[in-house]
């Protein structure tokens, strides 16, 4: 698993700046992001959220990695109740 933090928190900053370019109004923290993409995202097919599947596919990523981002933000959150 060597590497994989360093690979999440590059793809976090490349979000970060591409939304920063078209702003959601949910803010700007990857976290914000991820969250207003598959609660109230659209894809120009798809509006109300996303799927992890069209959400993978949105941000040109498998939804393996996908996935891998989602259990970073978890573990965030945990860190937040303490």
């Amino acid at each position: 698993m060597i590497g994989v933090i360093p690979k999440l928190l590059e793809f976090r900053i490349i979000i970060e700046e591409r939304y920063k370019q078209h702003p959601t109004g949910a803010g700007n923290s990857f976290d914000e992001i991820l969250c207003y993409e598959i609660h109230h995202g659209s894809d120009g097919e798809h509006e109300g959220g996303l799927t992890f599947l069209w959400l993978a596919k949105k941000w040109g990523i498998s939804v393996s990695f996908l996935g891998e981002l989602i259990h970073d933000h978890c573990i965030g959150l945990e860190g937040a109740d303490k």
